[in-house]
Parts: structure tokens; C-alpha cells; sequence
């Protein structure tokens, strides 16, 4: 799993005697789990069905992790919108607007993104732990485009101005997108790159 999966990670730590665990079964697990949570949804979605699925025992699944709920996190946070984008490198606008396009869309996995909007509802500590890990991705990426753009001559951010900055992509995000986690439409992603976050970014907009 990337970096950014590890953030907040559900998973148990390896017990320090016996075996060693085979980390190659992690993936093989994550995977069963998010075609599991595409096909039956998280209501649908049973411990034994990810064992069967992976081709692993439930006590090698229950070793690595204890409940549904956290391996379904776990396998959540490896989905696109936690890697980062491929910057074009054009421009502090173009790079930034990649980076919206890509946390904002969910039409890869729609079923999967209905199933975790459910599985959050249920459980208020899944939903904190998943927007923990959304929230310090997203920092982590402002985090360099802020960098570039201080570079370029902008005011540099400070750590409680990037904070902000943060935060506040990431509850326009969860504004635009509703409670059903619909991908945003690229034009209104456009707008909001133009006239305010690109603001905040270099203190004028991308339009001037």
C-alpha cells in the first residue's frame, strides 16, 4: 500500500514472535475487499467472503485485521483520489487544477464510492479516519503547490494559513460532491480553481 494508505492505517501491527507475516497477502486482501465492496456494497460484505475471495484463511485475515469496518478502510484509502496527480507543470493554475480533478472524481469506482458514503454513515469513527486521511493528503499536495508558488515570488503560506487553505478544499469538495459522493463536473472544479483557490494560493485570480 502507498504512503499515503499508511496514514491512520487500520491494520495490526505484525506480532513480534512467530511467523513473519507475507506483506504480498496485504494487497491480495485489499483487493478481494474493494471488488467485495463493489459487487455486495458494505452491508453485503462479509470477513469470510474477503478470506474466500483473497484464497487466505480468516485467521490470516483476522491477524492483519480485526473488524470489517477497518479492512474496508484501509482498502479505501488506496483508491485514486489518495495518490497524487500527474502534474502538467505548466502553470501553479494547471497544476492545482489537476489536483482538484483528481480528488473531485469518483467515476472510476462509483459503486465503491456509494458503498464507503454508506459504510461512513454507520460509523462516525470510519468517517473521521477516512476524512483524516483525504484531508492530510490534500494538505500534503496544497503543501507543494504552495512551495512552488512561493518560489514563483507569492507570499509564502504559513503553517496555520496552509491549514486553512486545507481545510477549506476540502469541505468545498464535500459541498460540491453531496451526500451520495458524486464526482464534481469539471467545470465548476475550473471556477473554483479561478476564482478562489488560485486566490488564496497567490492572492489574484487565474481569470486576471
Amino acid at each position: 500500500m502507498t504512503d499515503q494508505a499508511n496514514l491512520h492505517q487500520r491494520r495490526l501491527p505484525a506480532a513480534e514472535r512467530g511467523r513473519s507475516q507475507d506483506r504480498s497477502r496485504d494487497d491480495v486482501i485489499i483487493s478481494a475487499t474493494l471488488e467485495l465492496l463493489g459487487e455486495k456494497g458494505y452491508h453485503g460484505l462479509t470477513m469470510t467472503d474477503v478470506a474466500a475471495r483473497a484464497g487466505v484463511s480468516k485467521a490470516t485475515l483476522y491477524r492483519r485485521w480485526t473488524a470489517k469496518a477497518d479492512v474496508v478502510a484501509d482498502a479505501v484509502a488506496t483508491l485514486n483520489p489518495m495518490d497524487p496527480p500527474r502534474y502538467p507543470g505548466t502553470s501553479l493554475r494547471d497544476d492545482l487544477l489537476a489536483l482538484m480533478v483528481q480528488v473531485g472524481n469518483c467515476d472510476d469506482s462509483p459503486e465503491i464510492v456509494t458503498a464507503t458514503m454508506e459504510m461512513a454513515r454507520l460509523h462516525p469513527d470510519l468517517y473521521r479516519t477516512l476524512t483524516a486521511r483525504f484531508g492530510t493528503f490534500v494538505r500534503a499536495e496544497l503543501d507543494k503547490l504552495a512551495k512552488r508558488a512561493a518560489d514563483a515570488g507569492h507570499a509564502p503560506m504559513s503553517e496555520v494559513e496552509l491549514d486553512v487553505f486545507g481545510d477549506t478544499v476540502v469541505a468545498l469538495l464535500a459541498h460540491y460532491a453531496g451526500p451520495a459522493g458524486a464526482s464534481i463536473p469539471r467545470e465548476r472544479l475550473i471556477r473554483l480553481v479561478d476564482h478562489v483557490l488560485m486566490v488564496l494560493l497567490t492572492g489574484t485570480r487565474a481569470a486576471e
